[in-house]
């Protein structure tokens, strides 16, 4: 280092030189320095400036621990191990403050962080921590989150008298945090949920539509003028669609030339089909006037076949559907979930009626997006008839 601006200071070993323009205060910035000897060989080492925190007897304090340790043979011996030292320290306590971090802020910041802008049900998730699991196991730290608690809290949430589904959300969610954790590096080694046994819900719908349901339906949505509502609903009871894939549809989507509807897949997102794939729906004479009408009031390619009340995308089919519902009086007592008449049991007819037509079960699976055909199997129950006129064949 060159000896030339630098300028000595009452401590021996420490000099200075300041800065040609930049001020600290009332004086003009320095940069300080530090000189001993090591081996009979002078060493020169820059410490830093003023302006961020150093001074002469800083230096100095420096400077007298390299020569000490140097004597003693002992400890850091240069300002580069010092620093060294001090990096492995402050990464030893970012690790343990990691490490201490309570299972309550990990899973705030996986919600707000990620939930939030990944999943359409982000603010169940948020409702389903605090309820359930803060109080449980919220001021753990990950690193001490053992199998023994979340079995406690499947304890807590199943002795509140909860569905079993809740039961299962709950875990789910615990479950998603911990992965979170671990890849953000809060949580040091398995996932403190795998092992858990999770409750067996069945909670597959029950419900079909039936011809004559179907027409007091749609002649209700007519006369009542919820055309949106009749149209979604009509377009799912024929294409098997999902609601959200309903909702993204735009008019490029719409090949009225090859009678077809493209449904693009997005893996991951909650709007696209579950299983990522795209697939195609066919368009037949049930629905092709619907689509026929709708399609010349588009204005562009990426307009929405069905846009919300303000324009956008929207989230649910909307309230004339509920409205239809109590004045038909279908879901009148039904305490089961799985057999109330939801938007949804259109898909669910449009796979039932396919198989009492007799459609290969893997063509089911295709026209409905299911990733398996294990899925596709829960619509063979609804036809056990045809299983006891298969048995009557051997008689």
């Amino acid at each position: 280092m060159s000896t030339k601006s630098f300028e000595a200071t009452k401590y021996t070993g420490v000099r200075f030189r300041s800065h040609k323009t930049r001020r600290h205060g009332v004086h003009l910035d320095k940069y300080f320095v530090i000189r001993y000897k090591v081996n009979g060989k002078l060493r020169e080492e820059g410490l830093g400036w003023a302006s961020q925190g150093w001074s002469p007897a800083k230096a100095h304090k420096i400077r007298s621990e390299v020569t000490a340790n140097i004597k003693l043979g002992v400890g850091p011996q240069s300002l580069g191990e010092f620093r060294e030292i001090k990096a492995e320290e402050q990464r030893v306590k970012i690790v343990a403050s990691k490490a201490r971090k309570p299972f309550s802020e990990a899973g705030e910041t996986y919600i707000e962080e990620y939930a939030r802008n990944n999943k359409k049900s982000w603010k169940h998730d948020r409702t389903r921590f605090k309820l359930h699991l803060v109080p449980v196991i919220g001021k753990i730290s990950l690193d001490d989150l053992t199998f023994q608690h979340i079995e406690l809290l499947k304890s807590s949430v199943t002795g509140k008298g909860l569905a079993k589904a809740t039961v299962v959300q709950c875990l789910a969610l615990t479950r998603q945090i911990c992965n979170y954790s671990i890849q953000r590096g809060w949580l040091n080694g398995a996932n403190p949920v795998k092992g858990v046994k999770f409750p067996r819900v069945n909670n597959q719908r029950l419900r079909y539509c039936s011809l004559d349901e179907e027409t007091a339906f749609f002649e209700m949505a007519v006369q009542r003028r919820y055309l949106d509502c009749h149209d979604i609903s009509l377009l799912s009871l024929y294409t098997g669609m999902r609601m959200g894939e309903i909702f993204a549809l735009t008019r490029q989507d719409i090949d009225l030339v090859e009678n077809r509807i493209i449904i693009k897949g997005e893996s991951g997102a909650d709007d696209g089909p579950k299983s990522g794939r795209s697939r195609v729906a066919y368009i037949t004479e049930k629905i092709l006037p619907m689509l026929a009408t709708r399609i010349p009031d588009l204005l562009s390619m990426e307009s929405l076949l069905f846009p919300g009340p303000s324009g956008d995308m929207r989230k649910e089919i909307g309230e004339n559907f509920a409205t239809l519902m109590k004045h038909l009086g279908w879901n009148k007592g039904v305490t089961d979930r799985r057999l109330r008449f939801c938007a949804h049991c259109f898909r669910h007819t449009f796979a039932s009626r396919l198989v009492a037509k007799g459609v290969p079960l893997p063509v089911v699976q295709k026209m409905m997006g299911h990733a398996t055909i294990q899925t596709t199997m829960r619509y063979t129950h609804t036809h056990d008839d045809q299983c006891r006129n298969a048995a009557q064949l051997l008689v």
